[in-house]
C-alpha cells in the first residue's frame, strides 16, 4: 500500500535567506541614495566638451583692463585652490594696481577648477555674478573668505550671502543662477582650454602667451619677468620695489602653484 506523500521539510535556513534578501535589498537601496546627487552636488559638475582648435580660440575668460593694452595677462585658477587665494592676496591687487590700471596690461580670469569639494559650484558662481557686471566684487570675497566656504555643506547658500554684501547687486537671482546647471558648459571649455594650453595646477598664468613657469612668487618677481617679455610697455617707467623681507610666520606675498589633483 503506497505510503501518502509527505509534506516537504522546511529548511531550517529558509528564514535565514529571507533575511539576507532583506538585507541585500536595502544595501542597494541604500547604495542609490548615495550615488543619487545631493543637492547642490549636481550643479558643482562639469560636462563632456569636445572643442576644436578653432573653438578653443574663441572661449572666453573674465577681463579687466584696456582691450588694446601691450601686455594680455591670462590666469587660470580654482577658487578654491589655497594657493590661488595666496595669488589673489598677495600679488594680483599689485597686477591691477601697477599694470592693469595704469593701462599697461589687460587682465584675464578664466577657470580651471582642479576637482575640491565646490570647484566647479565657485567657478559657475562667479559667471553667475559676471552676468551683473559684479564678477571682480565676487572674486575678491570668495577668495578673502575661501576657508568660511570650502567645507560648508551648502556653498551655494555661503555664495548668496556674499552677494547680499555687494553693492547693486541681485542676490535672489544670483542665487537662483547658481543652484540652476548655468554656465556648466562655460567653466568645462574653459577647463579645456588650460589643458590645451598645458595647465596642470593653479595658479598658472600666461603673459602675451608665454607661460611663467615656475611660477614668480612676488609681484617685483613677476614684473621683472613681464619687463623682459614686453619691455616697450614700460618705457620709461621705474621697476618695482623689491619685496620687504616677510614677518616671522608670514609668507611674505610668496606663491606656490596648485598641483592638480587636491
Amino acid at each position: 500500500m503506497p505510503r501518502p506523500a509527505q509534506a516537504p521539510r522546511r529548511s531550517s535556513l529558509t528564514p535565514f535567506y529571507i533575511i539576507l534578501g532583506l538585507v541585500l535589498v536595502a544595501g542597494l537601496g541604500l547604495l542609490a541614495t548615495r550615488l543619487k546627487p545631493k543637492a547642490g552636488e549636481a550643479v558643482n559638475r562639469g560636462v563632456p566638451v569636445t572643442l576644436t582648435p578653432e573653438q578653443l580660440q574663441r572661449v572666453q575668460g573674465i577681463s579687466i583692463g584696456r582691450a588694446d593694452a601691450p601686455i594680455t595677462i591670462y590666469e587660470f585658477a580654482d577658487f578654491q585652490c589655497p594657493h590661488c587665494g595666496q595669488f589673489a592676496a598677495f600679488i594680483e591687487p599689485l597686477i591691477r594696481q601697477n599694470l592693469v590700471e595704469t593701462g599697461k596690461a589687460r587682465y584675464v580670469f578664466y577657470d580651471f577648477p582642479l576637482g575640491f569639494k565646490w570647484s566647479f559650484l565657485a567657478a559657475r558662481a562667479g559667471r553667475c555674478a559676471n552676468e551683473q557686471g559684479k564678477f571682480w566684487d565676487f572674486h575678491g570675497i570668495v577668495f578673502a573668505r575661501q576657508q568660511q566656504w570650502a567645507f560648508d555643506p551648502d556653498a551655494a547658500a555661503q555664495f548668496a550671502e556674499y552677494a547680499k554684501t555687494i553693492p547693486g547687486m541681485d542676490a535672489g537671482k544670483f542665487e537662483q543662477c547658481v543652484r540652476s546647471d548655468k554656465y556648466q558648459r562655460e567653466v568645462s571649455e574653459s577647463q579645456q582650454l588650460g589643458q590645451s594650453l598645458g595647465v596642470g595646477g593653479t595658479p598658472t598664468l600666461f603673459v602675451n602667451g608665454r607661460k611663467l613657469d615656475p611660477l614668480p612668487e612676488t609681484y617685483s618677481a613677476f614684473e621683472t619677468q613681464v619687463r623682459t617679455i614686453a619691455p616697450a610697455a614700460f618705457a620709461g617707467a621705474p621697476a618695482a620695489p623689491a619685496a620687504a623681507p616677510p614677518a616671522p610666520g608670514d609668507t611674505g606675498g610668496k606663491v606656490t602653484g596648485q598641483s592638480a589633483t587636491p
